[in-house]
């Protein structure tokens, strides 16, 4: 079955790498903020529902809506570093590995890049675009990213440099996506556990 799922998905990503891409990355945005809702119910109006104590599928939706637009994006810039800070000549991972030195320059190389310069960029991104799909205004917008914002950074630091050192040592571009996709399921679910906080939660403090 899994089997069958990665061919049918590995073809998909031939045609039509983008759109594969975008979807899977939706997909998993949405499974982060649906296992959120279900294990840690936010409290209050910042859930999105009158009482704040129901399931919010309008959430859902914008997770797996700013997954697809985030999706491509995520594609284009693994493409980036891959051009930018190529490995040796070498066709399978194991062969990548065997070159250790410089292989291990362009994998540190990367990563820190990604996280110096992609990394802010895309969780200020990820606020900003959330926030107006809730219906916030621009004074509304710049709060929310002043309470949350160093919080989420913190938090960027603490999983995604190591799981990026696998992502961009071992996995070929076409899954370097979907293989983040996979770690963002927990990612998403402490984004959306974080967006979704109030300042009487303490945030703030």
């Amino acid at each position: 079955m899994a089997g069958a799922f990665m061919r049918f998905w590995s073809g998909c990503a031939e045609r039509q790498p983008l759109v594969t891409i975008a979807l899977t990355n939706g997909a998993m945005g949405a499974t982060g903020d649906v296992l959120t809702q279900c294990l840690f119910p936010a409290s209050g109006p910042s859930n999105g529902t009158s009482d704040g104590s129901k399931f919010n599928p309008w959430r859902t939706v914008r997770f797996f809506a700013y997954g697809c637009m985030f999706g491509p994006v995520a594609f284009k810039w693994y493409s980036f570093l891959n051009r930018r800070f190529p490995f040796p000549n070498a066709s399978t991972a194991a062969q990548r590995l065997s070159a250790h030195k410089p292989t291990s320059s362009a994998i540190i190389k990367r990563v820190a890049v990604d996280q110096i310069v992609f990394a802010p960029v895309a969780i200020a991104a990820f606020f900003t675009v959330m926030g107006a799909m809730e219906g916030k205004g621009a004074a509304e917008i710049r709060s929310s990213l002043r309470e949350r914002y160093s919080k989420a950074l913190v938090g960027n630091y603490m999983l995604w440099p190591w799981s990026q050192l696998i992502n961009f040592g071992l996995v070929p571009l076409v899954y370097q996506v979907p293989f983040a996709s996979l770690v963002s399921v927990v990612w998403n679910m402490y984004l959306s556990w974080v967006n979704s906080r109030r300042k009487a939660h303490g945030l703030a403090d």
